[in-house]
């Protein structure tokens, strides 16, 4: 006759022998990495995710009626201990300097920048400069608010139904 103290011990052993598991809230870098980290480690990974994409910041904006990359163009602490510096200077990427509490952008104009479109192409000047111009508007009607947090994208919602009026 076979004991039931047998089945629990067999149970029980058959759980520990499985991987640990672990859930990683935030589906960003960060969050992306840590879930990498923990998969190759041999646990059993869930990341948790609010919005119906990964990347956090970092994504395409289609709203201007072109494809405009946000997201990850700042990286603070640019300096040898920094694991990115050594791509940085390996991709010839400008750095600019910032003040201290990163609220000004030294030695740079909207005619620095140039955007591409899904098939390479450059988009017109004048159009990154009004780009730049509507992103840098918005984000100090942003910073000035003391009301809910909006996003930038819910500013643009409003702005256009000013226009509407």
């Amino acid at each position: 006759m076979k004991s039931t103290n047998t089945s629990f011990y067999q149970k029980t052993e058959a759980r520990q022998s499985r991987s640990p598991s672990a859930i990683v809230i935030g589906g960003e870098f960060a969050g992306i990495a840590a879930a990498h980290a923990l998969k190759n480690a041999a646990f059993q990974v869930v990341l948790l995710e609010s919005r119906d994409r990964i990347g956090g910041r970092v994504h395409t904006n289609y709203s201007f009626g072109f494809p405009v990359d946000m997201g990850a163009a700042w990286l603070h602490g640019v300096c040898n201990e920094n694991p990115l510096a050594s791509w940085i200077g390996r991709f010839g990427l400008p750095i600019y300097r910032t003040s201290g509490d990163n609220s000004v952008l030294y030695d740079h104009d909207l005619e620095s920048y140039a955007l591409f479109d899904d098939d390479g192409h450059q988009v017109p000047q004048d159009l990154v400069e009004k780009v730049g111009k509507v992103e840098f508007e918005g984000l100090g009607e942003l910073r000035s608010k003391d009301e809910e947090d909006e996003g930038l994208g819910e500013l643009r919602s409003k702005d256009e139904e000013d226009e509407d009026i």
